[in-house]
């Protein structure tokens, strides 16, 4: 297992976490657990997320689907992903 920490700008929280939420079952699916939502302090539109996946190899395969890419454009993300992985010792 690694721990994903994903970082990126968005239009605007409420109508991003929609359009997240909705992807839950995708998420299930591939074994990914949602760890944690968090928000800057200054400015709620910047959102990190940590998860828990079964591989690297799989996180790759998820963030370059083009799907999962157009679904992050339709959720109004405005920077490019962020994403940094962690092995726990």
């Amino acid at each position: 297992m690694v721990i994903v920490m994903l970082q990126h700008e968005v239009k605007d929280f409420a109508a991003w976490k929609v359009i997240f939420d909705g992807d839950e079952p995708n998420r299930a699916q591939a074994g990914v657990k949602l760890l944690g939502i968090y928000t800057a302090l200054d400015n709620p539109n910047a959102v990190t997320t940590l998860f828990e996946a079964p591989d690297a190899g799989l996180v790759g395969a998820m963030m370059s689907d083009p799907q999962r890419q157009e679904d992050m454009m339709k959720a109004g993300v405005t920077s490019a992903p962020v994403v940094k992985m962690f092995n726990k010792v």
